[in-house]
């Protein structure tokens, strides 16, 4: 199958679209990548890879630049054909945790594997040793999966404007933002709205993964000032 059949076909496996909608999403991702090199013969279905392909067509087209930061925002781009609106997923969310807590955090934890949110693939590389101690158990990680800055990127980060949108890496207004060279794509990240005393917070994922469990460092007051706070996680 050729690149862009194949890729449009894998987000309507993958998403909410239909074969109604071949023709909207072929000409849409040609926006993105350009019109040349996307009927090439590919053996893969594996959505990633394939999108993966399709941005390097599109820095051959002249559509995406060569940095890799440049590359992340148009694989987000990408990506984002396949993950719903925040008021779609947050509303599936919820019905499903009405039955299910569990089920609701794998789901969402699954559809950001899936859109390539989580960088299943990158932390694959890293490297980890556990060994016991008298203190308990110790885990030493090397980090393979986040790789630094080349220096043309650090130059292009220097002559970039500066910004104060988003406020903030976690802050909320990341939700389906472009990215820059300064600043992480997000078109494809979503967050789970919840409500923690007063307040609205959100439930988002980190992209890469250090441990394969974390614990809290700090308990807030806030967080016992809600009587659901502790439910969202099925810790009631």
């Amino acid at each position: 199958m050729k690149l862009l059949e194949s890729f449009v076909s894998e987000i309507i496996s993958n998403s909410d679209y239909t074969e109604l909608d071949v023709t909207y999403l072929q000409n849409r991702i040609m926006t993105l990548v350009g019109e040349d090199n996307v009927t090439a013969e590919v053996a893969t279905t594996d959505l990633i890879a394939l999108k993966n392909q399709l941005v390097e067509v599109a820095v051959g087209n002249g559509r995406c630049g060569h940095l890799q930061e440049e590359k992340n925002c148009l694989g987000a781009e990408l990506m984002n054909f396949i993950t719903p609106i925040p008021s779609v997923l947050n509303q599936r969310f919820w019905k499903t945790y009405e039955d299910s807590p569990e089920q609701a955090i794998a789901d969402f934890y699954d559809l950001s594997k899936r859109n390539d949110y989580i960088k299943v693939d990158a932390i694959a590389k890293n490297i980890a040793f556990k060994t016991e101690t008298e203190y308990g158990n110790l885990d030493i990680t090397i980090n393979l999966s986040k790789p630094e800055k080349d220096p043309k990127a650090i130059a292009a980060v220097k002559l970039a404007k500066a910004s104060d949108y988003p406020k903030c890496q976690l802050c909320m207004e990341n939700e389906g933002y472009q990215g820059r060279i300064n600043h992480p794509d997000r078109a494809n990240h979503r967050i789970i709205r919840m409500p923690l005393g007063d307040e609205t917070w959100g439930f988002q994922y980190s992209p890469y993964a250090y441990f394969e469990v974390g614990y809290p460092l700090r308990i807030f007051l806030v967080g016992f000032l809600s009587s659901n706070s502790f439910d969202i996680f099925g810790m009631s």
